[in-house]
């Protein structure tokens, strides 16, 4: 690539003509603003051409508008009114590394502040009435996928990446239930897999297992597989993930699990605590599953039909 601005100049004159800029990318005026526009993601399709050169931007430009993405729009806006138009704008920044094949540490180091932005917005927006945690999780997999084969030819070239075992924790959590993933965290050099992140993950890894899945429904087909080892160790797993020594972000992260976690609480606590007979202890569950509420406790157990105790 040859573009050096955030924008290629073709596309700020077709966008503009087609009356699809965001106002992120106008000024007071309502008019167009060269300086605001970044370049915006597009489909691959069938037929399409590839771009030309001055209509990918430089490493060097990609960076300086990762930058200006994170210290301008974000930090001017509220994250839920800018969000859309971020998450869109470092797609395109991770399409065009990938155009020009850009896999050394501009990218990596690039990749590593996309993906800390996807993890903070699945905690921050999980609220947000139109926000999609499934489409977050979805472009945040892609990044760490991506990084983890960074760390991969880099280490072929001799070159350890900082901040490598922090994602390779971020990866394994994704895919808390994923048994594979946890034994090729084994292969992995002796101090990433003994570093404190990765520590952790594979601690939050073993506790998210459960024993207690409906295997033989065709819904179940693509589904995580029993462990039958497992404690369903629920308590514990939430006082770890409120624990000091787990990051923020890493929390962040355990929260898309949180659902399918408690879940299979329930299940176990239906069993365990002869819920038939004498009620869910509202309370003493609700502090035991880090619920917000116990409202929030009581919608769960009406749609699982089971009787509470208050």
């Amino acid at each position: 690539g040859t573009c050096v601005a955030k924008c290629p100049e073709f596309e700020i004159a077709e966008r503009d003509y087609q009356n699809l800029l965001e106002p992120f990318e106008k000024d007071q005026d309502g008019n167009v603003d060269p300086e605001k526009c970044v370049k915006a993601y597009r489909r691959s399709a069938a037929g399409v051409e590839q771009p030309l050169p001055s209509d990918v931007r430089t490493p060097e430009a990609l960076m300086s508008t990762l930058d200006y993405l994170i210290d301008e729009t974000l930090t001017n806006n509220s994250l839920e009114q800018c969000h859309a138009f971020v998450r869109d704008r470092t797609r395109s920044i991770r399409q065009d590394f990938t155009l020009q094949n850009v896999r050394d540490i501009t990218a990596v180091a690039a990749h590593e502040r996309i993906a800390r932005f996807h993890i903070l917005c699945l905690h921050e927006m999980c609220e947000v009435d139109r926000f999609s945690m499934q489409q977050e999780l979805e472009q945040l997999n892609k990044v760490l996928l991506s990084l983890t084969e960074f760390y991969d030819d880099l280490r072929e070239e001799g070159i350890e990446s900082e901040n490598e075992a922090e994602f390779r924790a971020y990866h394994l959590i994704s895919h808390i239930r994923d048994q594979e993933l946890a034994r090729q965290a084994q292969t992995l050099p002796i101090h990433i897999f003994r570093h404190p992140y990765m520590k952790r993950a594979l601690e939050l890894h073993a506790l998210s297992q459960r024993n207690n899945e409906i295997m033989e429904t065709s819904s179940r087909r693509n589904k995580p597989e029993n462990i039958e080892a497992s404690q369903n160790y629920y308590t514990k797993l939430f006082k770890l993930i409120a624990d000091d020594q787990t990051s923020f972000l890493m929390a962040c992260m355990m929260e898309c699990h949180f659902s399918d976690i408690r879940k299979g609480a329930l299940k176990a606590m239906n069993t365990a605590y002869l819920v038939k007979a004498s009620g869910v202890p509202v309370e003493h569950v609700r502090r035991v599953l880090a619920y917000d509420s116990s409202k929030q406790l009581l919608e769960e157990l009406m749609l699982y039909g089971m009787p509470v105790d208050m």
